[in-house]
């Protein structure tokens, strides 16, 4: 039972933070470096944007997935300090 509210906690932890800082990004956009206009222009044709509607999408979808490597990553490294401080001594 306990390992299942773990992973439970893991994954609702995983989407709230990821919801969280996609939110945060998208309405700070003007604490963080510029989006390079090469990359925006390829994406743009690559999801096929016409309006200003699809394009707000695909910045959602870019700020999740921007999010969601972010707090997976520190995620995982939370884990592996946790796991090293809480080594057995080996002898």
């Amino acid at each position: 039972m306990k390992k299942i509210l773990l992973r439970l906690s893991l994954i609702i932890w995983l989407l709230a933070g990821t919801v969280v800082l996609a939110r945060f990004l998208i309405i700070h956009h003007d604490l963080f470096p510029p989006f390079p206009e090469a990359w925006a222009i390829c994406l743009i044709e690559l999801y096929g944007s016409r309006d200003g509607e699809e394009l707000a999408d695909l910045e959602i979808l870019v700020a999740l997935g921007l999010a969601f490597t972010v707090i997976t990553t520190i995620t995982m490294l939370g884990w592996l300090v946790w796991r090293h401080i809480h080594r057995p001594a080996s002898a």
